[in-house]
């Protein structure tokens, strides 16, 4: 009998298109818009020089490097490899030259190139440029056979693109969006059909039928989530690396939309006005909780409410497991809001909508 009830409930869900379009097709549309401002990155290449320009070797070189159309140079004197290193991380520079003079005047100094362009092609290109400018600069350096002597690596850090940072924020709005809307339009409908008051007449328990939509639209989350995932992972989202736990996570934080779709269901009559009742509090919340941009860049006087909100912390795990591989335990903090979040919307949902009101 549940099996049968549930099953019933999917398929009222699925048949729902405008559902279906929230669910699936808008968040893809999303997802496939913000990557192409993701494909080819800047033509200019940041480039953060250790050097000493009060030497014939770093003026030299740091002038020849500036003559290069595409590099955009910065001069850092005295910077260490750790804080090179920190610049790449950062996304403050992405190529990092570290100009060292030799202790022995007759020998040459060493020049360490360091990228963390993550296109082949790009990292190739750069480092083809400056390894021409260092053969310039020695040739210009006139009696001096070999004045720099240069090596380069790859630098092991870790840079999130923008790609990678908003795919996990479109997923999270995508849910959100279906959870609230979806089911706050769902039971209006019901309600407005006169279908609530049939399942009164009937034997059924209320909260059966009520359990039974509510695991319907459960289902459908997930596997929602696991289509825009393998979207997002097809077009470089990398969310993946997240695992399982990104996917639980994610299922988590839908039954606190689910909780606050049906407050609105009970709040508010008229499928019209529930529907825009909805979009007024999920709008906001996409934008407030950095679905597609850092909270950081929000002014100061709103982040402690972008700290109340439960996609915020729904989506700092959610980055947290695919970007930072931390693991499910280390999200304790933001599992805690959204517990709570999630036992505050039950209770409300719980006394918001009632059949007897149907």
């Amino acid at each position: 009998m549940t099996g049968t009830l549930l099953g019933a409930s999917v398929k009222m869900v699925i048949r729902d298109r405008q559902s279906i379009f929230w669910a699936l097709a808008f968040p893809m549309i999303i997802l496939g818009v913000f990557r192409l401002f993701s494909f080819g990155g800047g033509t200019t290449t940041n480039i953060v020089v250790a050097a000493n320009t009060q030497t014939p070797a770093g003026a030299a070189l740091v002038r020849a490097l500036g003559d290069v159309s595409f590099l955009k140079v910065r001069t850092e004197p005295g910077l260490t490899e750790a804080q090179a290193l920190e610049e790449l991380t950062a996304r403050r520079a992405d190529v990092a030259l570290l100009l060292v003079p030799s202790a022995n005047p007759g020998q040459p100094a060493t020049a360490e190139l360091i990228d963390a362009i993550n296109d082949p092609i790009g990292s190739s290109v750069t480092t083809a440029a400056i390894r021409s400018v260092v053969d310039g600069t020695n040739l210009a350096l006139t009696g001096v056979p070999r004045a720099i002597e240069l090596t380069s690596r790859t630098a092991r850090v870790r840079r999130t693109t923008f790609f990678q940072f908003a795919g996990p924020g479109i997923i999270g709005m995508g849910l959100m969006t279906f959870a609230t809307i979806s089911l706050a339009g769902s039971l209006s409908r019901y309600r407005e059909e006169g279908v609530l008051r049939r399942i009164r007449a009937t034997p059924l328990p209320p909260w059966r039928f009520f359990s039974s939509v509510l695991g319907a639209h459960v289902l459908v989350s997930l596997a929602q989530v696991l289509l825009l995932a393998v979207v997002a992972q097809l077009l470089g989202a990398h969310v993946f690396d997240g695992g399982l736990s990104f996917i639980l996570v994610a299922v988590y934080g839908t039954v606190i939309f689910l909780n606050i779709g049906v407050i609105i269901a009970g709040r508010v009559h008229g499928r019209g006005a529930v529907e825009g009742a909805a979009n007024a509090v999920t709008m906001p919340m996409m934008f407030l909780s950095g679905s597609f941009f850092p909270t950081t860049s929000l002014p100061a006087a709103v982040q402690p409410l972008v700290e109340l909100l439960p996609l915020t912390h729904m989506l700092h795990a959610m980055r947290a497991l695919a970007l930072d591989n931390e693991s499910l335990v280390q999200q304790w903090p933001a599992l805690l809001v959204m517990t709570a979040w999630m036992a505050g919307t039950l209770i409300l949902a719980r006394f918001s909508f009632a059949f007897a009101d149907a």
